[in-house]
């Protein structure tokens, strides 16, 4: 290799490098890319994996699972981890700053898809390492060089689309709303979140249109061992490279009508003209209830405003609502305990958007705000703390009760199921619940520095609880341990009391008192969390004036 290929070899892996060293900074994304495929898989696989199909051979049903959620890693490293990361990079000007240097942008781009395929492989390695030391999935020499050279492939096809799309859509909330929202339909359209039931056939169809199926096919043929054969399948390939192809040439297309954007903002930039005199629009002190009127609408502004929260918190869940279900036999599947399944999932879902908005996303949302410094200059203003924090758990009131309404609409739409008849039992318990989130999220807010780092702790909890609390799975018969751990948690109370108030054939008031005080011992606990350590500043702004005063 010539001196020149090296140089552009060594540049391209320093870049590489950058690009991985650069993830400390958002916790986020591992969580998005690796975290989520081993973590749906290791639940998954202890709740059904252990199942021996073939004593004979020592197959068990993770065999199976593996390649699905192996896939589900790449995709999410790939697309999605991409797509986001250069959205933020373009929205913070990271990009305009590195074009400014002599890093070509061949590197720039290779740096980023090189990452790409780095957190690619590891979440595959993992998913599948897991599977051998915990479940006894079995990998073939045979078929390793089939599934390495369908994983780069499929690494480049995927990151090809990431590109595309972050290049035409104007934030990094959208990108991360987008992808998502496509992934994970598109997941269940690719028998990936399929355990036992069948997919419709007009859902099968779906999901021979795009990439990922095609990908998980390879994998699951690859690590299926009653076949033969080396594992290369040239149909398959071809499918994935073409959608490869089309995602480069969108987004070669996309980041030139950018920089051709760029430079005419940056030529028809004018100096904006001076802002008039600001008048106070009252001259009295606000009302109690004006203030904390003002913070609900401000918590409900932020939160649509970001279309990553909106996706999450309500777009999500909904979605749910009309796609699990259905690839498990219909939403009017009776189930053992009597109800519906489209009425189950409906409360369990409506929870989960309640527990996304005001355990995750509100608290997010004031975490920021320290963080900017915003806070502190409200601290000057006639705002009180509890007043402050009354408008953003009534803000998250609000969102949680939008998101029951659009899911009660699509039960009733697609399953034909009809409003609960103890309607009003179901509205408490949600407004009961989201108190006991918000709480609760109010505290690891305040406990943590940053951030990103309430976020990294705040899904990491909220994730692996949806597993074992009867959200995303239901009749799942766990271990002791991991029962006791479900029920010690406030969301298997939320989920049960909700399905409990909202049960078409309920008894009673609907209210289940147990599970109602449970939350409130929760929401307690968080409360006292929040009295002791809520701070308008940021840990670092007040260790620095400590500072400065001591000196």
């Amino acid at each position: 290799m010539s001196a020149a290929g090296r140089g552009d070899l060594g540049l391209l892996g320093r870049q590489v490098r950058h690009e991985l060293v650069a993830l400390r900074r958002t916790p986020i994304t591992l969580i998005l890319s690796i975290g989520f495929p081993l973590l749906f898989f290791v639940l998954i696989g202890a709740l059904v994996g252990n199942e021996t199909l073939d004593a004979r051979q020592g197959v068990r049903l993770a065999q199976f699972l593996a390649p699905g959620f192996a896939s589900f890693g790449v995709v999410m490293a790939t697309f999605s981890f991409l797509a986001f990361g250069f959205a933020q990079a373009r929205a913070t000007g990271v990009l305009k700053r590195q074009n400014g240097t002599p890093l070509p942008a061949w590197a720039l781009l290779g740096g980023r898809v090189g990452a790409a395929l780095v957190l690619g492989l590891t979440a595959t390695a993992l998913v599948l390492g897991a599977g051998v030391a915990l479940y006894d999935v079995q990998l073939f020499a045979r078929t390793a060089p089939a599934v390495l050279v369908t994983l780069v492939v499929s690494a480049a096809a995927f990151s090809a689309l990431g590109l595309a799309l972050a290049a035409w859509l104007p934030t990094p909330e959208a990108t991360l709303a987008v992808t998502n929202g496509i992934v994970i339909p598109i997941a269940f359209f690719s028998d990936i979140f399929l355990f036992g039931g069948t997919t419709p056939d007009w859902m099968a169809t779906i999901g021979w249109l795009f990439p990922l199926k095609h990908l998980v096919n390879v994998f699951a043929d690859a690590l299926n061992p009653y076949l033969a054969g080396s594992g290369f399948q040239l149909d398959h390939l071809a499918v994935i490279a073409a959608w490869g192809v089309a995602g480069a040439l969108v987004a070669a297309w996309g980041l030139r009508r950018e920089r051709d954007r760029v430079g005419r903002v940056a030529r028809t930039a004018r100096r904006p003209a001076p802002a008039a005199d600001a008048r106070p629009r009252r001259t009295a002190s606000p009302s109690a209830l004006a203030l904390v009127g003002g913070q609900v609408r401000h918590t409900i502004a932020v939160l649509s405003r970001d279309a990553s929260s909106v996706f999450f918190a309500v777009v999500f869940p909904v979605v749910l609502v009309a796609i699990i279900p259905t690839v498990n036999g219909g939403g009017d599947v009776v189930l053992s305990d009597g109800q519906l399944l489209g009425a189950f999932f409906a409360s369990t879902m409506a929870v989960y958007g309640a527990a996304v908005t005001a355990y995750v996303n509100m608290p997010q949302g004031l975490a920021e705000a320290r963080d900017r410094g915003v806070l502190q200059r409200l601290h000057a203003a006639p705002l009180p703390a509890w007043a402050l924090l009354l408008g953003r758990v009534a803000g998250a009131w609000a969102v949680a009760l939008l998101t029951l309404v659009a899911i009660w609409a699509v039960a009733g739409l697609m399953y034909a199921i009809p409003v609960p008849p103890a309607w009003a039992a179901a509205l408490l318990t949600l407004l009961v619940a989201t108190t006991c989130f918000a709480a609760l999220g109010l505290a690891v807010a305040s406990l943590v520095r940053t951030a990103e780092a309430g976020i990294g702790v705040a899904l990491g909890t909220l994730l692996p609880l949806c597993f074992i609390s009867d959200v995303f799975v239901y009749g799942a018969d766990f271990p002791a341990l991991l029962d006791r751990v479900s029920w010690f948690f406030p969301l298997r109370h939320a989920t049960n009391a909700m399905t409990t108030a909202a049960a078409q054939d309920v008894v009673g008031s609907g209210l289940a008192w147990d599970h109602l005080g449970a939350l409130a011992a929760w929401t307690v606990v968080g409360l006292g969390v929040v009295a002791w350590r809520f701070s308008w500043v940021t840990v670092e702004p007040r260790r620095r004036r400590q500072g400065i005063m001591a000196g």
